[in-house]
């Protein structure tokens, strides 16, 4: 790994020569919000504010989009014509924090596993990607899902150091692009003021898991829990907040929207909930997970059991942002210490079924 620093005003330069060549995309606060952030267009440096806390929607949305037109289509007398249709134009994403970093790199694995999403490959190849370090809040748990220090798939990473910010290089478009801007040489006492930055960072963490994830898995796996999901369902609204907001859920719906003469139209797909009451309805009419608590138990088995029996890894980076955006107040890390708990406290007792 290369360690250079960068003075605040030579990396506001680098931002302008990236601005110049390209699109920047960085945390900004937003107007009718204040005090909230969400990834925009930049147009100017001193609009990006590195030390924010966390945005609503995550940076997955630059790579897979809320909602985009996977293509046109048009039938004529010569037959039927498809315009696929993708942006091409390269960018820059700045100021992603350590947990979405590790978001970006868990939907690699999902999105490019055969046969792989080229529409996210495609993105992603269009993308440099500057991160940034962060100080958690009471609903963050990294420590706990391993992402606290994630730095995959980062081009750049800065750390904030005295005089402005460390920059670690661990890709070669990385080091082509700091090297449009003055840096200098890191010396022993930027890595060490780093190195505590981490620490005291980890001292910060208020919510964690009792339990790692191989042991999460193995409660899940062993199925019951009947009434907390139970309880959970009977609060949750089924509004789809949490995966909505969440940084690795991939789940989408397509659908064809047709012009007035019904000859041409475009295809779209959006970003889908599992908390839907619709998401499981299939031809016929059956809901294979009509019952909400189905539905709740359901999110908690894909991200801690299903996808880290396939992937090696829970689909959970310790974001927080599903607990910050629930409107019941339901707590990631709550729920999975009450599991753990049950587990190991009523194992005997626990009803068989989870229905």
């Amino acid at each position: 790994m290369t360690y250079r620093t960068i003075s605040i005003t030579n990396l506001n330069r680098l931002f302008e020569y990236i601005i110049e060549s390209k699109d920047l995309f960085a945390p900004k606060e937003r107007e009718d919000q204040p005090g909230f952030y969400r990834f925009d267009r930049i147009l100017k440096p001193d609009e990006i504010t590195l030390s924010y806390g966390t945005t609503t929607i995550p940076p997955k949305a630059f790579f897979f989009p809320p909602e985009e037109t996977l293509f046109t289509f048009s039938l004529s007398d010569e037959g039927a014509k498809l315009n696929p249709e993708l942006e091409e134009a390269p960018f820059v994403l700045a100021g992603v924090h350590p947990c979405d970093l590790a978001a970006i790199e868990a939907l690699d694995l999902a999105l490019g596993q055969p046969p792989a999403d080229h529409r996210w490959l495609f993105n992603r190849r269009r993308a440099v990607i500057i991160g940034v370090d962060c100080t958690p809040d009471e609903y963050c748990f990294c420590g706990s899902v391993n992402t606290l220090n994630s730095r995959n798939p980062a081009d750049l990473f800065l750390t904030p150091v005295s005089g402005g910010y460390l920059v670690e290089i661990p890709t070669a478009r990385g080091l082509e692009l700091l090297s449009s801007v003055e840096t200098f040489e890191a010396g022993p006492e930027h890595l060490e003021e780093a190195e505590t930055r981490r620490k005291e960072k980890t001292a910060q963490l208020t919510a964690a898991f009792n339990r790692t994830s191989a042991d999460i898995a193995g409660v899940l796996e062993s199925g019951g829990f009947g009434d907390i999901w139970k309880e959970l369902a009977s609060r949750c609204y089924s509004c789809g907040s949490c995966n909505l907001v969440c940084p690795t859920c991939f789940c989408f719906h397509t659908d064809d929207r047709f012009e007035l003469n019904l000859t041409s139209g475009h295809r779209f797909r959006s970003w889908d909930s599992c908390q839907f009451l619709e998401f499981a309805l299939v031809t016929g009419g059956h809901n294979f997970r009509g019952l909400r608590r189905n539905r709740v138990r359901h999110r908690w088995r894909c991200k801690f059991l299903h996808l880290y029996k396939e992937f090696g890894r829970v689909f959970c980076t310790g974001c927080g942002r599903c607990s910050r955006a629930c409107t019941a107040d339901i707590n990631m890390a709550d729920v999975i210490n009450r599991l753990v708990h049950e587990s190991e406290n009523h194992s005997e007792t626990r009803p068989g079924k989870e229905g």
